[in-house]
């Protein structure tokens, strides 16, 4: 898969994926109006998602910390970025979709919410990558 394909590939599941979002606010009771104020926050909600699962397949087959050379005489190791990059975007995305949960009624915000929707942290990544490989 080229890039391109790949980046549309992201493009068209994010699509996808906010749709059903703005479809399940909607039928929880958020009306129409209201649902075309949120479409930023819905829409980035959405990608980060996508991104997520993206970033997840890279993080799982990457080491916590690698080895770095600056070329100035100084090595040793640093935390991977990957696993900064996943982390920041986790948090993001938690943050935007408890804000539209926050829209629900509490009761309607618990039957929304599915364990695969709630993407998994970078040590819960780690930990299961470690019982893999023992």
């Amino acid at each position: 898969m080229t890039n391109e394909e790949k980046l549309n590939s992201i493009e068209e599941r994010a699509t996808a994926e906010k749709e059903d979002l703005r479809q399940l606010l909607f039928d929880c009771g958020i009306p129409e109006n209201r649902l075309t104020l949120l479409d930023p926050v819905i829409e980035n909600v959405a990608w980060m998602r996508i991104q997520l699962e993206e970033a997840r397949k890279d993080v799982k087959t990457s080491k916590v910390v690698i080895k770095y050379d600056n070329g100035g005489g100084q090595s040793g190791l640093r935390e991977n970025p990957l696993f900064k990059g996943y982390e920041a975007l986790w948090k993001s995305y938690m943050s935007g979709l408890s804000k539209l949960l926050d829209l629900l009624p509490p009761a309607e915000a618990r039957s929304v919410v599915p364990s695969d929707l709630k993407p998994k942290t970078v040590l819960e990544i780690v930990r299961a990558k470690k019982k893999k490989e023992a």
